[in-house]
């Protein structure tokens, strides 16, 4: 009879000894949860923008657009009412069409656009009206003078990508120093400021249609 060594002995008592222990049950899969996706970042674009104002005089309605202007905003397309929206037009740059006109509203009788080259929008709370309609409530500055405004507007997004906010206001413009008035034409205290702002996500390049076929 062949001679078993005492390490072959402990070798095998300690592999009977596994074989009868419980195979341990495979530990079940958490389910993580899914992570967020990337910061989605939108843009006002200045194609389909338009940031326009009125006032009344006695002889016509002066009408003119601001050609400079910059704007941010915070947007999240499932939560519209927590959007956030900042915009600052350059003074010098109102067009009417008419120099006189133009001439006169730059001075220091109204805008004052040498000393104060910025007119600036900032939402500060923005609530939720009916479906697609919201009130904003902001801050207007103008000639260094900042007053609230309440303008209600609406938000029409074109699924998540893009959309078009658009909202209207007035101010009364004694309450920013600008008091002047023509004897002739006299302009009204109320001006509307009209806005029209082209939001579209970062990334996301205007669709173009197909070149026609001849």
């Amino acid at each position: 009879m062949r001679k078993t060594t005492l390490p072959r002995l402990a070798a095998l008592i300690t592999m009977g000894a596994l074989a009868l222990l419980p195979t341990p049950e495979a530990a079940p899969t958490l389910a993580l949860p899914a992570l967020p996706g990337a910061t989605r970042v939108y843009n006002l674009e200045k194609a389909g923008s338009e940031i326009k104002f009125q006032v009344k005089s006695r002889l016509k309605v002066i009408e003119g657009v601001f050609e400079n202007w910059k704007g941010q905003i915070d947007l999240d397309p499932n939560r519209l009412e927590a959007l956030q929206l900042g915009v600052q037009a350059q003074s010098a740059s109102l067009k009417t069409g008419n120099l006189f006109e133009e001439t006169l509203i730059r001075s220091e009788n109204f805008f004052a656009a040498e000393k104060h080259p910025e007119v600036s929008v900032a939402s500060k709370k923005i609530t939720a009206e009916s479906a697609g309609r919201f009130r904003m409530e902001a801050e207007l500055t103008l000639r260094a003078t900042t007053h609230p405004v309440v303008i209600p507007f609406v938000l029409e997004m074109n699924g998540e990508h893009e959309g078009v906010l658009r909202g209207e206001f007035e101010f009364n413009r004694k309450e920013f120093g600008i008091t002047y008035n023509m004897t002739l034409n006299p302009i009204e205290d109320l001006v509307k400021v009209i806005v029209t702002l082209k939001v579209r996500e970062q990334g996301q390049e205007t669709k173009q249609a197909p070149p026609s076929k001849n």
